[in-house]
């Protein structure tokens, strides 16, 4: 159909694109995304370095006392392990004296606990025997014996050594 000012109706149109305006087209388009999110990813970088900035301002004084601190406690430290050391010395001299106060104790007390028992043992022997009703008296005299004997050793063993002298309570005078 033409009409009377020359223009043709159909409704059949033809449009022709090249394919290299759209891919034009479309890089244009992803060019203008990128730049967007690079300004979006620039400002908040801006930010965060301000964050950062005012951090480092904020940690600057007690980061600076902090170091100024570390030589003094260095010498501390030293002064602590050289006490540490002193004495884990005295502590290896001073256990095995030690243990051999133990040892030295303990058979003490081994050779006191012997004594009484050798003490029962004697005044029970006294005991029957002196119930028994026999005329043996000499037996009875050597019995108490062994038990004073056992019973001044059982003293002796249990009493300080002498070999400490005891202080005199007076000061002497200048």
């Amino acid at each position: 159909m033409v009409f009377s000012d020359g223009f043709a109706t159909s409704l059949d149109m033809v449009v022709t694109v090249d394919i290299m305006q759209v891919l034009l087209g479309l890089l244009v388009l992803a060019g203008i995304v990128f730049v967007v999110f690079l300004i979006v990813f620039l400002a908040k970088l801006i930010r965060t370095m301000s964050d950062i900035a005012h951090l480092v301002e904020q940690l600057d004084e007690p980061v600076t006392k902090t170091v100024e601190q570390l030589p003094e406690l260095i010498v501390k430290v030293d002064k602590t392990m050289a006490d540490v050391n002193v004495l884990t010395e005295s502590i290896g001299k001073s256990v095995p004296e030690i243990l051999g106060d133990v040892e030295t104790i303990t058979g003490t007390v081994s050779s006191g606990v012997e004594a009484v028992g050798g003490a029962a043992e004697s005044i029970g022997d006294s005991v029957s025997s002196f119930f028994k009703g026999t005329k043996d008296y000499a037996g009875a005299a050597g019995a108490a014996a062994t038990i004073i004997g056992q019973i001044l050793g059982l003293i002796t063993t249990f009493m300080p050594s002498g070999s400490k002298k005891k202080r005199s309570s007076r000061r002497r005078r200048r």
